[in-house]
């Protein structure tokens, strides 16, 4: 891959907008899952009981797996 697609990659994905599915708030990174579903870190914080068993957590909306971090 030529070094003038990785860059253009790279500004498209830093202009991406990332919005919690739960609190509505716009921030520079949340949680995500290939479905569309985010959720911000303190949304993810408060709901951990119900998405995640450590280092996993389980996207309430189509059910993947997938890595904290």
């Amino acid at each position: 891959m030529s070094e003038e697609k990785k860059v253009k990659k790279y500004q498209r994905r830093k202009d991406k907008k990332s919005i919690c599915h739960c609190c509505k708030k716009e921030f520079p990174y949340c949680f995500s899952c290939p479905c569309g579903f985010m959720i911000c870190e303190d949304c993810f914080k408060e709901n951990t009981w119900g998405l995640s068993n450590g280092p996993t957590w389980i996207c309430p909306d189509c059910e993947r797996i997938r890595m904290t971090y």
